[in-house]
């Protein structure tokens, strides 16, 4: 497979995320009944143009990493051990002082709601939140924030191709903006455990050299996130 370089580059990292916005903000306005088809598109359609784009090869910062890859149990230990800190603090404050801080701390009553469609379909829906969430979203996510931003933040204002930027190469001036973009990506009452947990992560993704490491451990993240959400049974939701 050969790297596909024509054009600005920009579309294999931009449209997959955006597209995922703005499903979301579709869905949101449609009626009830198109809820669970939201739910399905919202993966399929990221998940279809990173395929996409894949098959030009035009994500040559991917190669050489999947199941048998060098380092991935330490990734995603990592990666579910970051996913229960982003959850630590909410779960661990008390909660008089939690309420205390305003839109910074979440409404417990809201979130997802597996049987949203009715119960039957609460398993189905269960399966494509998971998918979405733990399996879709890390990969288009990663490629966006640290592939594209985070080496976009060096050519902007100078000329060149992002894609001349080395994957991993660490500058304050691509990590600070790639957290900026990761951090206004997330609701606001997130944006204080944000912060620290893509800060954290880019510091471990400099020093595993490869964004398929990275795409591991916050799929790991996500995933321990909602199994917790899950097993909780109820109070949990707020998370997803």
């Amino acid at each position: 497979m050969k790297d596909a370089r024509f054009g600005h580059g920009f579309w294999p990292y931009l449209l997959p995320y955006f597209a995922f916005l703005l499903l979301s903000e579709v869905g949101g306005r449609l009626p009830e009944g198109a809820w669970l088809a939201v739910l399905a598109l919202k993966p399929l359609v990221p998940a279809a143009l990173v395929a996409y784009f894949w098959r030009r090869g035009m994500y040559p910062e991917l190669r050489g990493f999947g199941a048998r890859a060098r380092g991935l149990p330490l990734d995603l230990l990592v990666g579910a051990a970051s996913g229960a800190l982003w959850m630590a603090p909410y779960l661990l404050l008390p909660a008089d002082l939690g309420e205390g801080l305003g839109s910074l701390w979440p409404d417990r009553s809201a979130g997802f709601d597996p049987a949203r469609a009715g119960a039957s379909l609460a398993p189905l829906a269960l399966a494509l939140r998971f998918v979405g969430y733990a399996g879709v979203t890390p990969v288009f996510e990663e490629l966006f924030i640290r592939s594209f931003v985070m080496r976009y933040a060096e050519v902007f204002d100078r000329g060149g191709d992002f894609r001349d930027v080395p994957v991993a190469r660490y500058t304050p001036r691509g990590l600070w903006v790639s957290a900026v973009f990761f951090v206004l990506g997330h609701v606001f009452w997130e944006w204080w455990v944000a912060l620290p947990w893509v800060l954290a992560t880019s510091a471990y993704f400099y020093w595993r050299g490869h964004l398929g490491a990275v795409v591991a451990a916050h799929a790991a993240a996500n995933a321990t996130i909602l199994v917790a959400a899950v097993l909780a049974d109820g109070p949990l939701w707020f998370f997803v």
